[in-house]
């Protein structure tokens, strides 16, 4: 970074300090998720996506993910082969396959329920119950942000 970025963020090196807490907490969060249920924070994200969307293509989770679908491809192989997930020829498009939970998948976000608690109280603890909307609003106005860009 440069000497004369004189900037809030810059001064305070928030790009850095995001970036290593970003990867420190989903380690955390991964070890959490693979003890409780055997899988990891991206595919407990995409068989949550799947159980609210039963019946959805792959390429609907890649968009509300912003995955490219080849990751999901392997993503949902991985949930398949665990037991968590079941594809289906779609009816309407012989080339398109659905995705489906199935119990056991449903079972184990049921179990992610502890360990993402866990997760939440180091944030609510570290931010604050005070300041927790304050800090997802400014994350999602970045987002937004660079959505824009």
């Amino acid at each position: 970074m440069s000497s004369t970025d004189r900037s809030p963020a810059g001064r305070r090196r928030a790009y850095f300090h995001l970036q290593t807490v970003a990867q420190r907490l989903r380690t955390t969060a991964d070890r959490l998720f693979v003890d409780e249920a055997g899988i990891t924070t991206a595919q407990a994200a995409a068989l949550t996506l799947i159980a609210s969307n039963a019946g959805c293509r792959q390429s609907s989770v890649a968009a509300q993910l912003g995955q490219r679908e080849s990751a999901v491809t392997a993503m949902v192989g991985r949930l398949e082969r665990a037991g968590f997930v079941e594809r289906r020829p779609c009816q309407s498009d012989g080339r398109a396959w659905e995705l489906w939970p199935t119990a056991a998948g449903t079972d184990a976000l049921g179990r992610l329920e502890a360990a993402l608690a866990t997760v939440n109280g180091y944030i609510d603890r570290a931010v604050g119950p005070d300041d927790v909307d304050g800090v997802i609003d400014a994350l999602q106005r970045l987002s937004d942000l660079l959505d824009a860009d």
